[in-house]
């Protein structure tokens, strides 16, 4: 099972994810955030992955472009942390190197 959920709030708009991140529901999800942009592009948004049980190299890119363009990722238990705080550490290693500030 896959799911997504948006929450748009007075200052964000937040999605959250339940299930495996696998390629497939990457499609879905960069749909969902492209949507979100173009409605709401002033707002903030955070993307919830505490109910994430698994994430395939496919998405973890789309991840990455994800915080390369500012959004928050916040992850919940062990798996999820480490996935965040690696994708974390490269956009910081990558912003460093061009001077970028996100």
């Amino acid at each position: 099972m896959f799911r997504i959920g948006i929450h748009d709030e007075s200052e964000s708009v937040s999605l959250t994810i339940e299930g495996k991140l696998t390629r497939p529901y990457a499609i879905e999800l960069e749909k969902c955030w492209q949507t979100v942009i173009a409605a709401e592009p002033l707002k903030s948004i955070v993307v919830n992955l505490a109910a994430v049980t698994f994430v395939d190299s496919e998405c973890r890119g789309l991840l990455i472009r994800m915080r390369r363009q500012g959004v928050k990722l916040v992850p919940t238990g062990c798996l999820m942390k480490a996935i965040v705080a690696q994708i974390d550490a490269e956009v910081a290693q990558e912003t460093l190197c061009s001077g970028i500030s996100i």
